[in-house]
């Protein structure tokens, strides 16, 4: 990703990407360090829809506590390491994203669903009287692509602006793709990533700028699709499906 291209589209690849960020708040009242003192711990984020982050954190996280004291956050998302033979490894011209936000208690099922289809072992203690799901409200955003290449967003320019069509037409979206027009999304599979098509692929997700497929067989992770442009409603996602479908069987 280079600088001319770090757009806040890309920047949402990269969150969507991160299997986890850094989440730094402000200590109230923590055991080891005086009031203020800016604490960091590793979370397991979701993006939503809109290009919102997503937690589901606990009440008795430090964290937490410090949240509910003081809102102000950041969240630090990094691409997942490359793997070389069989170990990880991080390199030191990696492009970073930190987001800055308000992280606002949000239990709306829309909400849930989101951060569960990405996290679906979450569904084991999500129920726990001390879990709450927040979304970040984000203020501004800094990437950092490597020496001499960064980007300020400011504001909430990192998210898409009137997805809501989206929001609510998820569900339809999903079921309709699923009910009627797998051999697209397996053309599509076939022609839009190193994927085997043919294990049985469903529509899981699907988000403002790409959508997440399951396989019946074969490798049980999922598979994340990224559109060659934003959608904001349901009409945009079946022209963008339409025109990936064509592509893949011209």
């Amino acid at each position: 990703m280079s600088e001319s291209t770090a757009s806040a589209t890309s920047l949402r690849h990269l969150m969507r990407a991160a299997n986890h960020a850094t989440l730094a708040t402000i200590a109230i009242g923590h055991k080891q360090v005086e009031d203020g003192w800016p604490v960091t711990s590793m979370v397991v984020p979701a993006i939503y829809i809109d290009g919102t982050p997503l937690l589901l954190i606990s009440e008795l996280a430090d964290h937490t506590r410090h949240i509910l004291a003081d809102d102000r956050v950041s969240l630090l998302f990094t691409p997942p390491p490359t793997l070389a033979d069989g170990a990880a490894m991080i390199e030191t011209d990696t492009a970073r994203l930190t987001v800055f936000g308000r992280a606002v208690r949000d239990d709306a099922p829309a909400i849930r669903a989101c951060y569960l289809r990405a996290n679906p072992e979450a569904a084991q203690y999500a129920d726990f009287a001390d879990f709450g799901f927040y979304r970040v409200a984000v203020d501004a955003a800094y990437w950092v692509g490597g020496f001499g290449k960064q980007r300020r967003l400011p504001d909430d320019k990192l998210t898409l602006p009137d997805c809501q069509a989206l929001i609510d037409g998820h569900d339809d979206i999903v079921a309709h793709m699923n009910a009627d027009h797998l051999d697209a999304l397996c053309d599509i599979v076939g022609h839009f990533s190193n994927a085997d098509p043919n294990t049985g692929w469903k529509m899981h997700a699907i988000d403002c700028d790409g959508m997440v497929l399951t396989a019946k067989t074969g490798n049980p992770d999922m598979l994340r699709i990224d559109f060659p442009a934003p959608i904001r409603t349901p009409g945009d996602a079946r022209d963008i499906l339409v025109e990936m479908c064509k592509k893949s069987r011209a």
